[in-house]
């Protein structure tokens, strides 16, 4: 089974792009599905021992919908811009660490996002997070 979180801000621009992507997915996918907000710790009060995990949320510096998967995701060097922020890669990597039990297979779908002023991306990249998702839940 799998567990597929959306991550971001409704109302702050491109970060809105994992809210909007729960929105088209709770339709179209068959899934245990939730939309976090902005607080990727809150797995660790959720998870019910899904094997599977999927993380969509906005992703600052890419130009196209990214797929990243488990050692592709903890090996990257995101770091967080400010010091009452964490980003998302770096709150799995803790969770990763420090939960009992953690999916053994962990999927990030990475949306552009450019502003948290306003929303610039298109429905067209909401649409293709979404298809990618729903091509990792079916496998």
């Amino acid at each position: 089974m799998s567990l597929v979180i959306f991550l971001g801000n409704e109302f702050a621009g491109d970060d809105s792009a994992g809210y909007e992507a729960y929105r088209k997915a709770k339709e179209k996918i068959s899934a245990r599905m939730l939309y976090l907000g902005t607080d990727i710790f809150e797995l660790s009060r959720i998870y019910e021992n899904e094997e599977r995990l999927v993380i969509i949320d906005a992703f600052h510096g890419i130009d196209e919908v990214v797929h990243l998967k488990n050692e592709e995701l903890f090996n990257l060097n995101d770091k967080s811009m400010h010091a009452h922020r964490i980003s998302a890669v770096e709150g799995l990597k803790i969770l990763k660490a420090t939960m009992k039990n953690f999916p053994k297979e962990v999927h990030l779908i990475g949306i552009p996002a450019k502003s948290i002023e306003k929303r610039t991306f298109s429905e067209d990249v909401i649409e293709k997070a979404v298809k990618m998702l729903k091509k990792i839940v079916k496998t």
